[in-house]
């Protein structure tokens, strides 16, 4: 999957897509991930389990997890949501 969004959220979480697809669990590794999952599930119309394929064969499962947790940090942390506002900025034009 090469999206305009992605490179956008690759930007502004300093990582590059290549370790967003990793196995990797380091924290911002995994917050990155989480913000691609965001992004994928809003700006498309691809499914759970496509969208886990696209970024390091992750279950449909995983992706859910990724969403309720973004959901959730965007409710609990005004920093995070700041980021996330800043990202839908950036790519709202997509």
């Amino acid at each position: 999957m090469d999206c305009k969004f992605l490179v956008t959220v690759v930007d502004g979480t300093l990582t590059d897509k290549d370790s967003i697809a990793s196995p990797s669990r380091r924290k911002e590794i995994v917050q990155a991930r989480q913000l691609a999952i965001y992004f994928t599930k809003r700006l498309t119309n691809l499914t759970l389990k496509r969208i886990g394929a696209h970024l390091g064969g992750r279950n449909h499962s995983t992706v859910a997890y990724s969403l309720r947790m973004v959901s959730e940090r965007i409710e609990t942390d005004r920093h995070f949501k700041g980021i996330v506002s800043d990202l839908e900025e950036k790519v709202g034009g997509w």
